[in-house]
């Protein structure tokens, strides 16, 4: 029988092989800030059509992602990274998903507890509705932190 493996031992394992600095660059320098307003829509941010990634390191990134979803056969949790918004660090958005968006979904939202001690360097997890959630800091190669990598299984999703 093969191995299962904690959730955060699969985020610290993916975290290893995740490239910082693509995360960091994964969007072009044009399109790091969003306008503050778009004209004719509700929302202080850009449409999510104009945001724009670096093809190379938004597949590397990806490709990461796929894989660390696969490291045990028997959880099959999904994967996301998440970064802070340059214009006001409170909020967050995830970059790049690898299987599937997490609960959350891909909206610009406040911070919560548990991601926010991720940010600040410190691996945390969060029980769900069932299922659990774990947050990873992932670095650059500076050794800032740049993002964090969530895994999430068993929570169902928002929206259906």
């Amino acid at each position: 029988m093969p191995k299962t493996y904690s959730l955060m031992e699969i985020a610290r394992l993916g975290a290893l092989f995740l490239p910082g600095d693509f995360l960091e660059d994964v969007m072009p320098p044009e399109r790091r800030e969003y306008p503050l307003k778009v004209a004719g829509t509700d929302s202080q941010f850009a449409l999510g059509d104009e945001v724009d990634f670096v093809e190379d390191h938004f597949n590397a990134l990806k490709r990461v992602l796929l894989l660390t979803e696969r490291i045990d056969p028997l959880r099959r949790p999904y994967a996301a990274l998440w970064i802070r918004r340059p214009e006001n660090p409170a909020l967050g958005e995830v970059m790049v998903a690898g299987g599937s968006l997490p609960s959350e979904g891909a909206d610009i939202m406040p911070l919560w507890p548990e991601i926010l001690r991720a940010f600040s360097g410190r691996p945390t997890r969060r029980d769900r509705g069932g299922g659990q959630t774990v947050y990873f800091p992932v670095r650059n190669s500076d050794e800032d932190i740049v993002g964090v990598l969530e895994l999430t299984e068993n929570v169902p999703p928002l929206f259906i």
